[in-house]
């Protein structure tokens, strides 16, 4: 009985080091859960959706009314099942995409107008945090969809409105890619955007800080910034020095490590309402915001209400919540850089062009018809 109690605390020691020890390296047991482990060579990505013709393609595709149209793109709510991306329509993320992050992370934005919101192949959450090829590769493979998805949202909607780019998590990246790819290069379609959000994960400040958005009201610009609870330091570290976000080549992505990140907030008043989504339901709930940038973060202390503070065990800190702590200040800022565009594009409509100087020009033998 002597040999059999002696084991057994032991085995006790034994387990409760083990716990210790996944407890103190808990996010590197997360990642390690779900890491692929294959590569990317070895592995066939997901069919791309068909974004004209399949219905279940999208969120939200033009619902909605006002003056402004949106593209919106959710937040990665793929942990990981042994690959990199998960097919577009995996039907055991729909409902958390459509009861809560639809009206968590679009409801600011969507209160402008019609609204259109693709699902996409999303890239394994261990990708985040990857510096070798497949994790490049499987965010590439959920970018093109998301590029796929945008160039047909700028062929249906309305070509005279304003019009507002908002992603979360990795979709922040992706909305910063698309300000490079398609609406920094082209003036015409820059002339519409109303105001890009990039919410979540960090982009690098050299390369969009010009373009930061400056008087509250002030169209054609974008905001970018990287909410994290203060608690949260280990996270700190990691999306400062090991995250990967956008290169100056835009088809690869870079180590944060290479430079500052951008923390470009919209206006944050002290006394704010934020938005949580239970089971039982959307409940708003009042509280005083804490937070400013460090270091290219917007580091927040928690709030009071408990409802209001992210989880942080292995790995939640990372993943979609049921709270959206800026919802008011989000929406406030879309409506008046909405207002802010459309008085722009009202100016410039009824702006008379300046006469060019006068030049004395000869007489020409043959007056040609142009062609």
């Amino acid at each position: 009985m002597l040999v059999f109690l002696r084991l057994l605390a032991g085995l006790i020691i034994v387990l409760g080091g083990v716990a210790a020890l996944s407890w103190f390296y808990q996010d590197e047991v997360a990642l390690s859960v779900i890491n692929p482990n294959k590569s990317y060579e070895a592995y066939g990505p997901p069919l791309a959706p068909d974004y004209a013709t399949a219905e279940d393609a999208w969120l939200a595709r033009g619902v909605g009314e006002g003056p402004a149209d949106v593209f919106f793109i959710h937040n990665n709510v793929y942990r990981g099942d042994g690959n990199w991306n998960a097919p577009y329509n995996r039907d055991t993320q729909l409902p958390f995409l459509r009861d809560v992050l639809i009206p968590l992370e679009a409801g600011p934005f969507a209160e402008q107008g019609r609204l259109w919101a693709p699902r996409y192949r999303q890239a394994t959450l261990a990708a985040r945090f990857s510096q070798k090829h497949p994790g490049f590769a499987s965010r590439q493979t959920a970018y093109d969809d998301i590029l796929a998805a945008f160039d047909l949202f700028l062929r249906e909607r309305d070509a005279d409105k304003p019009f507002i780019v908002a992603g979360y998590g990795d979709g922040a990246l992706f909305a910063g890619q698309l300000w490079n790819d398609r609406i920094d290069p082209n003036p015409v379609l820059k002339n519409r955007l109303a105001v890009l959000y990039a919410i979540g994960l960090p982009l690098p400040e050299r390369m969009f800080f010009e373009d930061v958005c400056q008087g509250y009201d002030e169209p054609r610009c974008m905001l970018g910034f990287a909410p994290v609870d203060a608690r949260f330091e280990a996270y700190q570290e990691r999306l400062r020095s090991r995250t990967l976000t956008l290169a100056s080549d835009q088809r690869i992505y870079a180590s944060t490590s290479d430079g500052t990140e951008l923390c470009a907030p919209p206006p944050l008043p002290r006394n704010i309402t934020a938005l949580h989504i239970s089971e039982d339901g959307p409940e708003n709930i009042a509280f005083d915001l804490d937070a400013a940038c460090e270091s290219g973060l917007l580091i927040v202390e928690p709030p009071a209400d408990a409802k209001l503070r992210p989880l942080r065990f292995y790995g939640k800190q990372w993943m979609a919540g049921r709270t959206n702590l800026f919802y008011e200040p989000l929406a406030d800022d879309a409506e008046a850089r909405v207002i802010g565009a459309l008085r722009l594009l009202a100016k410039e409509a009824n702006t008379v062009p300046p006469l060019m100087e006068a030049e004395e020009v000869g007489r020409s033998e043959i007056n040609k018809v142009p062609e």
